[in-house]
């Protein structure tokens, strides 16, 4: 089976790494070799692999990508964006999506389109569960909220094979978000807040685990979201990462009511923190990969990773 993987980052790379060795896997970008050290580290990692690589731009190089879809049977669209930029997070997160699933309803409509989208998309409830029909009850506030919701719509409207997978904060062994970098960095320094937060989130493992079913099944029409049955608590992940770096840290407390700041201080980071209080379901990544549960070895391993970076100069936020 041929595996189309749209975007270069960390979540493509996990999946690719994971599921190379078994499927003939091509990942995108719009520069290669990559400019980005972080990126540049995925690149030559699935190099060597035998992963292969095609430079294109999926909303300016239309005939490119349909070149490409016409020769893969299972084509999944890894890009998005968690910015401030308004036009950014449109691009990414809206017209390209949209673009892929129009240009594959001509070049390949037998083919398995999988898009990644996001798990936080405007809910009013705090107990989230899958709604029906599409898009009911949504209420975005913010414009990545918008976006991503606009980007599912677009998919949804088209006549492909499709699954929306909607992942709760994805982790895993070679992650450089921010937030996994600021984290690093903390324990690094040898001080970590003491906090008393809980975070819904999905280790990439089960996201690629789920991409292979998908893969196998083709189901013809599907959405749904992609996250752990426990929520992780913040001050156990940091915990790791300074065993990781043999630090004995010091928690300094901080009161939870400090997590507003972030609404001024970083944020994108609001985007996902305004849901700290909501429970995403996991009934259906519970149907693929079993009982997924927090995986405390890949944040070890994650934070040795950002080390290595770190220690190559290469530390620079994804």
């Amino acid at each position: 089976m041929r595996m189309l993987f749209f975007g270069l980052g960390f979540i493509s790379y996990s999946a690719a790494f994971l599921l190379g060795r078994k499927y003939e896997i091509t990942v995108t970008s719009r520069t290669l070799p990559p400019v980005h050290p972080v990126k540049k580290y995925y690149y030559d990692d699935l190099s060597y692999m035998g992963v292969r690589f095609a430079k294109v731009d999926p909303l300016s190089e239309p005939e490119k990508v349909k070149n490409l879809m016409r020769a893969h049977d299972v084509i999944v669209n890894f890009i998005g964006a968690l910015s401030n930029d308004e036009q950014e997070l449109m691009r990414a997160n809206y017209e390209v999506p949209k673009a892929l699933a129009n240009i594959l309803q001509e070049a390949n409509p037998d083919a398995l389109f999988v898009h990644i989208s996001a798990a936080t998309l405007g809910q009013k409830r705090k107990l989230v569960e899958v709604e029906s029909p599409h898009g009911s009850g949504l209420e975005p506030e913010n414009a990545f909220e918008r976006s991503k919701l606009m980007g599912e719509k677009e998919v949804m409207k088209a006549n492909v094979r499709k699954v929306i997978l909607r992942p709760t904060l994805v982790y895993g062994w070679a992650g450089a978000h921010k937030q996994f970098v600021e984290g690093y960095k903390a324990a690094k320094r040898g001080v970590i807040p003491n906090i008393d937060v809980r975070i819904p989130a999905v280790n990439v493992r089960y996201l690629a685990t789920i991409i292979e079913a998908l893969a196998e099944e083709r189901p013809k029409s599907d959405y749904f979201y992609v996250n752990e049955c426990e929520k992780v608590s913040v001050m156990r992940a940091l915990e790791l990462v300074c065993q990781a770096l043999g630090k004995r840290c010091l928690k300094v407390p901080v009161p939870r009511a400090a997590l507003g700041l972030a609404k001024f201080l970083q944020p994108d980071a609001w985007i996902l923190l305004k849901y700290l209080d909501y429970e995403f379901t996991c009934n259906r990544t519970k149907e693929f990969v079993g009982n997924p549960t927090f995986v405390e070895s890949d944040v070890i391993e994650n934070a040795k990773f950002l080390r290595l970076l770190d220690s190559q100069g290469r530390l620079v936020p994804e």
